[in-house]
This record gives structure tokens, C-alpha cells and sequence, in this order.
């Protein structure tokens, strides 16, 4: 998975960004979107390069949540690429090991100190986080609350399960799109009854 744009603003929005090294909260020189490789305090660099910098460290702690192997919604994700941006792969690892998901969420606001010291700003970012890793992901094409069969005259679900099936689509749910569905069904597993229930629909979508 990668980040989205709601787990790269609120980096953003807690890293803050500066131009010039500096040394942050426990003296580690910094620069940027929070930045910590190779930096010396008084050194510049231009916005671009700031940004260029946060995409990098971006993929280093993508590939640290990915490597834990957990089945993360988008929200559960971003929050955890946040965690790991701000404490280290190190402490994700820690907060992640023999919990499950509810644990985590529950353990992100202890991470909250620095140097010892319980920080404002850091009690501030781990319960945006823990907030955007409870905060559920919309279903983009939610089931329509009944089975779509040949014959059905909702034509933009049957639009979607077309595409999704490899057939024509025409948004008519006839012998053709039967047989694609059938035969979709079948390589995934499924009843091939050719109507799309809730299981065949989830498996879709």
C-alpha cells in the first residue's frame, strides 16, 4: 500500500516544515518535512528539495507498515506510516507485535514523550492518529441491498459487475453477462450462479 494524501497532510501538519537545519525536540538536527538523514544545523535547502526529501522518507516507512504484514484499511495505513515517520520503524514494530488492531489503536496515544518528557504537540498527533486509524473507509461501490441477476434493470451496478467481469458494457444483464459472471465466479472461489449476491459482490468491490 502507499500513503494517501489524508496520512501525508497530517505529517505535514505536525513536522511542519523548515528550510534550515535545526535541532528538534532531543537535539537530532532536522530539516524540512522532519527530515533527519545526513542533515547539519544551518544548512538550507529549497522547497522542492524539501519535498523531494518527505517522498523519500515517505517510501522508507511505507515499506516499514507493509512489512508488518497486517490487513490495514487506507485510514489504518496512513496512521501508522505517520507513527513510524515521527517514532521509527522500531517503535511500530513494538506497538504492533502480538496486539490486535484494537490494541494498537488503543496503545498509539502512549507514544508521547520525548527525552523523557510527556510533549503537547506529540499528545496532539497521536490522537489525530488514533483518530484516522478508527475512522472507517467508505465503501466505494457499496452492495445495492439486493442480488443483481440476468434480467435486473439496475443498470449501473450492472455497469460495474460488467467491468469488473470482462463483459460488454452495455448495463444489460443478459446470457452474455451471466456467463462472464458465472465464469468469474468460478475463478474466485465462488458459487457460479451467475447472480451477484452480497459474497460474489464483496469479492468484486
Amino acid at each position: 500500500m502507499k500513503i494517501s494524501q489524508t496520512g501525508i497532510k497530517l505529517i505535514q501538519q505536525f513536522e511542519g516544515c523548515l528550510l534550515v537545519g535545526y535541532k528538534d525536540a532531543v537535539g537530532v538536527p532536522t530539516i524540512g518535512w522532519g527530515h533527519t538523514g545526513g542533515v547539519v544545523v544551518g544548512q538550507r535547502i529549497t522547497q522542492a528539495k524539501a519535498d523531494e526529501l518527505l517522498k523519500q522518507d515517505l517510501k522508507r516507512f511505507e515499506d516499514a507498515v507493509n512489512k508488518l504484514g497486517l490487513k490495514l484499511n487506507q485510514n489504518q495505513f496512513d496512521a501508522l506510516v505517520s507513527f513510524a515517520y515521527n517514532v521509527g520503524p522500531g517503535n511500530l514494530k513494538k506497538l504492533v507485535e502480538g496486539r490486535s488492531l484494537n490494541q494498537v489503536a488503543d496503545n498509539i496515544c502512549l507514544y508521547c514523550k520525548a527525552g523523557g518528557q510527556t510533549l503537547n504537540g506529540l499528545v496532539k498527533r497521536r490522537n489525530a492518529e488514533k483518530a484516522l486509524f478508527l475512522k472507517p473507509v467508505p465503501v466505494a461501490n457499496p452492495y445495492p441491498g439486493h442480488p443483481v441477476k440476468q434480467g435486473s434493470t439496475n443498470t449501473i451496478a450492472t455497469k460495474l459487475i460488467q467491468k469488473v467481469a470482462g463483459a460488454k458494457v452495455d448495463g444489460v444483464f443478459g446470457p452474455q453477462t451471466t456467463a462472464a459472471v458465472k465464469a468469474w465466479q468460478k475463478k474466485h472461489g465462488l458459487a457460479a450462479d451467475g447472480i451477484i449476491g452480497p459474497k460474489t459482490w464483496s469479492k468484486m468491490f
